[in-house]
């Protein structure tokens, strides 16, 4: 019995431990047709959940890293899986800093979620869980700069549809 005891205790610490290695890293919320929790009006995405789809892959420098792989969803699939109906996304980071960007914008271009740096998550501490990032690279050089730079951000937990 008291092995019983012992065998049940350590199955329950393994299944919180796998849920906390698995966290909620962005909640997307307003104007959308799909949600995981319908009664709160969101939807969101644990890292496994970003990682099933489809991931953009490219090396950049930028105003704070030195060239690395950035890679990610785009925020067009994002948008897409939770069908989102507004005409503009409200990015929000967990400094409280926020950027509003139109959803054409998002859609014409291959605008990512980065999730990885050199293939390697984000932690908090440098610029995780999530970082917006466009695709430098393809970007044209009148576009780059601080109002580029701007949208460019780092440690976000959300979007909102308006």
């Amino acid at each position: 019995m008291r092995k019983a005891w012992w065998v049940w205790l350590g199955l329950c610490l393994s299944a919180c431990a796998l849920a906390d290695a698995d966290p909620v890293v962005l909640t997307v919320s307003g104007k959308i047709g799909r949600f995981t929790d319908a009664k709160r009006g969101v939807y969101q995405f644990r890292d496994s959940d970003l990682a099933k789809l489809r991931q953009l892959s490219f090396r950049t420098a930028t105003s704070w890293t030195p060239v690395v792989t950035f890679s990610g969803p785009l925020v067009k699939d994002i948008l897409a899986k939770v069908e989102a109906k507004g005409s503009t996304v409200r990015v929000l980071a967990i400094n409280y800093y926020r950027y509003d960007i139109a959803v054409s914008e998002l859609n014409s271009r291959n605008v990512m979620l980065a999730r990885r740096i050199d293939n390697k998550p984000f932690d908090v501490a440098h610029y995780g869980p999530l970082w917006l990032m466009y695709p430098l690279p393809e970007m044209p050089d009148a576009e780059k700069g601080p109002p580029l730079d701007a949208k460019l951000v780092w440690q976000v937990e959300a979007l909102e549809v308006m």
